[in-house]
């Protein structure tokens, strides 16, 4: 009988749900529902909140499809050189023989490997087609601590022979046919000849360490100096190990400890080295990518938070507005035998109906914009369909249908009976207020945002960099036959629009490789410096780098051990007290330029490196080369490059870049030159700013979007719900004027905390976020009074607008309706 019972139930509730299914689907687009303006500003704020916050969730996901990833972690190296040092510096790189030294030697390791990157190349295959990839030398344990499927080949044995590789199941797939025994070679190395000898499916977007073929770390003394067996200096090895079930981190230090005192001799460097520091943390593979987003993380998720957050606010107080009116209806359904909960079940039914219709169309915003929103992003959309993404998402929109429908509900079935009987209208509008206030909240809150993410992008990309980037081009001869580089030089000089040609190893827009300055007794390092390794005599003139001390490079007169170094070194070599009384014509020793002490022939002014968003705060050190010398090295070493830097004459730009890289092709066999523009280049160093900028942007246009259709709503229901009043006061005589001033402080009174309740926590969270940048703007507090001044202007146009629209009725009609 119970069981009877319980299926005749749920055939009843079956029959309830399609009722009050057809009844939301009848009511849908009737008259006074609002419907519309419910759907367009809940989709809107769908649309921005469910991309800001997959992009949060993606953050999180990052290596976590790696088995076991909870018990993944990267080796980080972390330094001081000695008390005079202000802080640790911490990396994610360290030597090369560290990743087998903890396997080897420390308990709770279960497995351990190194990657070592090459970077990204062109390479070509033996039909001359060329590609590009990511390139890793990596060890052969790699897979037993970041696996990847393989589709064919052996990983182990692969990653143990000499030159060969294995690719990414993408990289096969433009390659085409059977890749297996295939032999490329890359373009900065000419003549090194890899096999192919396995396929990996390729890895997710969402990974730290990113790779298209991996290459045998056997094969590294091919592509650069052999680092794996050193204990100590060339960290550029990413170790990562994973530990066995149930070890901690930090129970390993002792042996970590031990581990250094056989094999890098620390104690003695310490006692050498007053203040030194080197140790080994780790940290797991999951938090990698999150570490220094956390306050860009926290600003999204406040952002995307405020935007659901108002667009459910302004569809409740729509709803509720539409409930008023509907107030017979459910005095009706409780006539006739219906109990609240079946009232609430109407109101649930038309919300989940309603924002199932939102949903849809917040996706299809989000195509249409998904071209713009990758560029803003910078990975594909499809990434985030993972379930660390997908699952939190989902909670999150659950919650919102749940909160979306049980106010209205409520509301809905507390109205009493007796209003089937007589007009009612509702008398109090304090909660509608409440609800607009937040709104005013989040407009003011994002526009504040807006304006200094905006004026900080500006401050940082428009100020002064310390060098000339406009009308300078710059091309590698990476796969360039060395022997031809003079006729590139020669023929670029002899162009009328050309005004210098200039060779350099390195840029200031790229990151540099680090050296460090030694003691006058060469047993100690003193500090690390940006080393842009050789330029030739026109480098500093194109790039408009001015010396303020000493003399420049000059052809025929600068010697090879001739250096030229930044403002901040000289000024730490006085600190270091070295060199105090002077720094010009002085000899120092710097690693990475052999045994020989170098002199300094002139001191540079300091410029950005990089970016001013990421500036590289290390001084800067240049050595000379002349021309003839940066030819005869490269064809002696064919894998050696250096960049070709191009300055034409002021409004020549037109084609240039084309008729540049016509010049280079004749150079190259498979006429692949790569010409660009650094003014461009710079400008790319603040592509997260400018993204940031954009999604405060359209955060800031969906806002004020939502809160002017709440601000409609909520001025078109209370012109409604006060019309006797109006009708009363003007039949009195009061003019217009005046009573539109008692309606508009009605809802001034709340706007001007709320615009400053805003305001104040936009600066709250811009000073956080300010905390990223070296090179901060003052926050004025005139900002955020214009700011807020704007919200409160906003609102007081589209009230006085939409107020006197619909009360301009005749006070007579408005008494007869009543």
């Amino acid at each position: 009988m119970s069981n009877r019972l319980r299926l005749y139930n749920s055939n009843i509730k079956e029959i309830l749900f399609m009722i009050f299914l057809k009844l939301a689907f009848r009511r849908l687009f009737g008259k006074g529902e609002h419907s519309a303006a419910r759907i367009i500003s809940l989709a809107t704020g769908l649309a921005f909140g469910i991309l800001l916050l997959s992009e949060v969730f993606y953050y999180y996901s990052f290596d976590s499809f790696y088995p076991d990833s909870d018990r993944i972690y990267v080796v980080d190296s972390n330094f001081k050189r000695d008390k005079s040092s202000e802080k640790i510096e911490s990396r994610h790189y360290v030597s090369g023989a560290i990743a087998p030294g903890l396997k080897a030697e420390v308990p709770g390791v279960e497995a351990a490997t190194r990657l070592n990157a090459i970077g990204s190349s062109v390479f070509y295959t033996e039909d001359k087609k060329s590609y590009e990839a990511k390139f890793v030398l990596a060890d052969e344990y790699l897979f037993d601590v970041l696996p990847r499927p393989m589709i064919k080949g052996n990983p182990e044995e692969i990653l143990k022979s000499p030159m060969t590789c294995m690719i990414s199941s993408k990289i096969a797939e433009n390659i085409g046919d059977n890749v297996i025994g295939k032999v490329i070679e890359l373009k900065e190395y000419p003549g090194k000849k890899l096999t192919i000898e396995g396929v990996f499916e390729a890895l997710p977007e969402y990974t730290n360490y990113k790779y298209d073929i991996l290459i045998s770390m056997v094969s590294t003394a091919c592509f650069m100096g052999d680092g794996t067996n050193n204990w100590l200096g060339n960290d550029r090895y990413y170790a990562c190990m994973k530990l066995a079930p149930g070890v901690k981190p930090e129970s390993l230090a002792p042996a970590v400890r031990k581990m250094q005192e056989v094999h890098q001799d620390i104690v003695k460097i310490e006692e050498q080295n007053d203040g030194f520091v080197l140790k080994y943390t780790f940290k797991p593979i999951k938090e990698i990518y999150t570490e220094n987003l956390k306050d860009i993380i926290l600003i999204l998720s406040t952002i995307a938070f405020a935007v659901l957050f108002v667009s459910l606010l302004n569809y409740i107080l729509l709803t509720l507005s539409v409930l008023v009116e509907r107030s017979k209806s459910s005095a009706i359904y409780k006539t006739f035998g219906a109990h609240a909960r079946h009232l609430r079940q109407i109101i649930f039914s038309e919300s989940v109906l309603l924002f199932l219709i939102s949903l849809l169309a917040a996706f299809v915003m989000i195509m249409v914009l998904q071209p713009a929103a990758e560029r803003q992003v910078g990975h594909k959309l499809v990434s985030v369909l993972n379930p660390y993404v997908v699952v939190p998402l989902m909670g999150i929109l659950m919650l919102m249908v749940i909160l979306m429908s049980y106010l209205p509900a409520r509301f809905f079935s507390r109205i009493p009976v007796a209003n089937a009987f007589r007009h009612y209208q509702q008398k109090k509008n304090k909660w509608k207020l409440i609800l607009l206030s937040f709104q005013f909240v989040g407009a003011s809150f994002i526009l504040s945002m807006l304006v200094i993410v905006s004026l900080q992008y500006s401050n940082m990309k428009n100020s002064s960099h310390g060098y000339q980037a406009e009308g300078i081009f710059y091309g590698s001869t990476s796969g360039m036959d060395g022997s031809k580089i003079a006729r590139v030089l020669h023929e670029l000089r002899s162009m009328p629009e050309i005004q210098t040609v200039g060779l350099g190893e390195e840029l200031p827009i790229s990151f540099q490789s680090g050296n460090n300055i030694r003691s006058m007794d060469n047993q100690r390092e003193l500090f690390n410096v940006a080393d842009f390794y050789s330029i030739d005599a026109n480098y500093l003139s194109i790039l408009e780098i001015p010396l303020i001390e000493g003399d420049g490079f000059v052809n025929g007169k600068t010697l090879g051990d001739d250096m030229l170094i930044s403002k901040k070194c000289a000024d730490m070599l006085k600190f270091h007290n070295i060199l105090k009384d002077g720094v010009i014509g002085k000899q120092i020793a710097i690693t990475g330029h052999g045994n020989k002490n170098k002199n300094i022939q002139g001191v540079f002014s300091d410029f950005t490196m990089n970016s001013k968003a990421n500036p590289d705060t290390r001084p800067a050190v240049f050595f000379y080369l002349s021309e003839s010398n940066f030819i005869k090295r490269a064809i002696k070493y064919p894998s050696y490059s250096f960049n070709i830097l191009v300055k034409i004459y002021p409004d020549t730009q037109a084609g240039m870049m084309n008729i540049i890289r016509e010049v280079f092709n004749k150079a190259l066999l498979f006429k692949d030159a790569n010409i660009k523009s650094i003014e461009i280049e710079q400008e790319k160093g603040y592509t997260q700013q400018r993204g940031f900028r954009n999604a405060m942007m359209a955060g800031s246009a969906i806002i004020l979007l939502i809160t002017i259709i709440g601000l409609l709503g909520y001025t078109t229901n209370e012109a409604v719900r006060r019309r006797k009043e109006l009708a009363i006061r003007r039949i009195n005589g009061a003019k217009f004027s005046n009573i539109l001033k008692v309606f508009l402080w009605d809802v001034e009174v709340i706007a001007i905390p709320a615009v400053m309740l805003g305001a104040i926590g936009a600066w709250l969270t811009a000073s956080l976020w300010m905390q990223n940048f070296a090179y901060k703007l003052p926050l004025h507090w005139g900002i955020f009074l214009i700011c807020s001044l704007i919200i409160l202007l906003l609102v007081a146009l589209v009230t006085i607008i939409n107020f006197t629209r619909n009360a301009r009725q005749n006070p007579v009609d408005s008494l007869r309706y009543e």
